[in-house]
C-alpha cells in the first residue's frame, strides 16, 4: 500500500525530473526527489509500471490490417530467429576463435612463464655470481689492505735500515778519518823511528868503525908491546946469562 500523498503521477514527475538532470531514476534517487517520503516498495512498484509499455491488441484492428500485422510479426520473428541463428553461429565462431586465441595466449603465457622462470634462474645465478664476485672483491680488498699495510711496514723498516746505514756510513767515514789520521800518525811515527833507527845505525856504524879503528890501533900497539916485551925479555935473558 502506498503512503498518503504518494502516487504514480508524483513518481513519474520525479522520474522525469531526474532524467532531465541526466541522473538515473533509481528508487533511492526518486525517494530523495520526493522529499524522502514514500516506501521503497511503493516507489519500486510505480517505477515498474512506468517502465512497462502498453501491448497492442489485434482485436481492435481490422482483419486485413491484423493479417498484415500478423504477417509482419511472423516475418520479424523469422528474421529475428535467422539473425539469432547468425548471431549464435558468429558467437560460436567467435567462441572458437576466442578459445583458440585463449589457447595461444595460454601457450604464450606458459612460454612467457617459462621464459620468466629462466630469467629468474639466470637472475638468481647472476646474483649468486655477483655475491661471489663481491665476496671475492671484498677478500681481494682486504688482502690489498693487508698488503698495503705490509708494504708500509716494510717501507718503514727500509727507511729505518737506510737511516741506520746512513748512521753507520757516517760512523765508518768518521772511523776512516780517525784511522787515516791514525795511519798518518803511525806512518809519521814509523818514519821518525826509521829515521832515528837509520841515524842510530849510522851513528853505531860510525862508532863501530871508530872503535874498530881504535881496536886496530890498540892491536897494533899490543903487537908492538908484545914485540917490545919480547925484546926486553930477550935482553933480560942475555944480561942474566952475561952476569952468570
Amino acid at each position: 500500500m502506498a503512503r498518503e500523498g504518494i502516487n504514480k503521477q508524483l513518481v513519474q514527475q520525479a522520474k522525469t525530473a531526474l532524467l532531465a538532470q541526466g541522473k538515473r531514476p533509481t528508487i533511492d534517487a526518486v525517494r530523495i526527489a520526493l522529499g524522502n517520503t514514500g516506501s521503497k516498495t511503493t516507489i519500486s512498484h510505480y517505477l515498474k509500471e512506468l517502465e512497462e509499455k502498453p501491448k497492442p491488441t489485434l482485436e481492435r484492428l481490422s482483419e486485413p490490417l491484423a493479417q498484415l500485422v500478423l504477417g509482419l510479426s511472423e516475418h520479424l520473428q523469422a528474421e529475428s530467429e535467422e539473425q539469432l541463428t547468425r548471431v549464435q553461429a558468429q558467437l560460436s565462431l567467435d567462441k572458437t576463435q576466442l578459445e583458440s586465441q585463449l589457447q595461444r595466449t595460454q601457450k604464450h603465457l606458459e612460454e612467457q612463464q617459462h621464459h620468466m622462470e629462466n630469467l629468474e634462474a639466470r637472475l638468481l645465478n647472476e646474483q649468486q655470481q655477483r655475491q661471489e664476485a663481491t665476496a671475492k672483491v671484498t677478500q681481494q680488498t682486504s688482502d690489498l689492505v693487508l698488503a698495503h699495510q705490509r708494504i708500509e711496514e716494510l717501507t718503514r723498516q727500509l727507511q729505518e735500515q737506510r737511516t741506520q746505514i746512513a748512521i753507520l756510513n757516517n760512523e765508518r767515514q768518521h772511523a776512516d778519518e780517525i784511522f787515516k789520521q791514525f795511519r798518518q800518525v803511525r806512518q809519521e811515527e814509523h818514519d821518525t823511528l826509521l829515521r832515528q833507527h837509520a841515524q842510530q845505525v849510522t851513528q853505531l856504524s860510525e862508532e863501530l868503525h871508530h872503535n874498530f879503528e881504535k881496536l886496530s890501533i890498540t892491536q897494533k900497539e899490543l903487537i908492538e908491546l908484545h914485540r917490545e916485551n919480547a925484546r926486553l925479555l930477550q935482553q933480560l935473558s942475555t944480561r942474566q946469562k952475561f952476569n952468570e
